[in-house]
């Protein structure tokens, strides 16, 4: 699948909530010319990052995601078409085809929620960006898509408020993650088999995007 816009023309911005996730996504996006903003978690972050994001060409939201079906396993990178908006259902532009991605303004964490979600909005996968993203990127008149790769798989559990672990700027927050992890030692493990998903996730991202845009 390619998109519907010529990328060497029309260079993308593209936009990751991690500074681990824009780590394994800038050497590839370097060698186009592409700009790699970080932009932090959530609704918040990303909306504003897109305010000021450069240029005119498409703007592309590339990070890691949770698997709300089985046949979505750890690793894996996708383009997605359709997002889950408060409002119904907002298309990328670019594409023909793809998955369907929900966003969510906190972790789903458990099996049974995601279970739950998946049944609710028909969804494959869950981020907490993607509404935002969609929405405000459609009221910019610019092209836009989403490319994720899955982190967690429906089995995965994730530590309690791990989202507050990074800073607006994508970054980890040490000093909160440690006093996290010291009340609940056992979610170190948890924690360091996550990154590692995100890094072999984002590989596969990197490897889609320039498959895809680099052409």
């Amino acid at each position: 699948m390619h998109p519907r816009i010529d990328m060497k023309t029309q260079p993308p911005t593209i936009l990751c909530p991690l500074r681990m996730e824009a780590s394994k996504v800038r050497p590839m996006a370097a060698r186009h010319g592409w700009d790699v903003i970080t932009t932090g978690i959530g609704a918040t972050a990303v909306e504003s990052a897109i305010t000021s994001a450069p240029g005119t060409g498409p703007l592309v939201l590339a990070g890691v995601a949770g698997a709300l079906r089985a046949e979505f396993h750890p690793g894996g990178a996708y383009l997605v078409r359709e997002v889950v908006t408060s409002t119904g259902l907002l298309y990328s532009p670019l594409l023909d085809d793809g998955i369907r991605v929900t966003g969510a303004d906190k972790i789903v964490a458990t099996p049974e929620d995601k279970a739950a979600l998946a049944e609710q909005t028909g969804a494959h996968i869950v981020d907490m960006e993607s509404h935002a993203f969609a929405v405000l990127a459609e009221s910019t008149g610019r092209d836009w898509m989403i490319v994720r790769g899955i982190s967690d798989g429906v089995e995965h559990h994730l530590p309690p408020g791990c989202d507050q672990w990074f800073t607006s700027s994508g970054s980890i927050r040490p000093v909160r993650a440690a006093l996290d992890l010291a009340r609940r030692p056992g979610d170190l493990v948890h924690l360091m088999a996550f990154a590692k998903r995100t890094a072999t996730a984002m590989r596969a991202v990197a490897a889609l995007l320039d498959e895809t845009f680099g052409k």
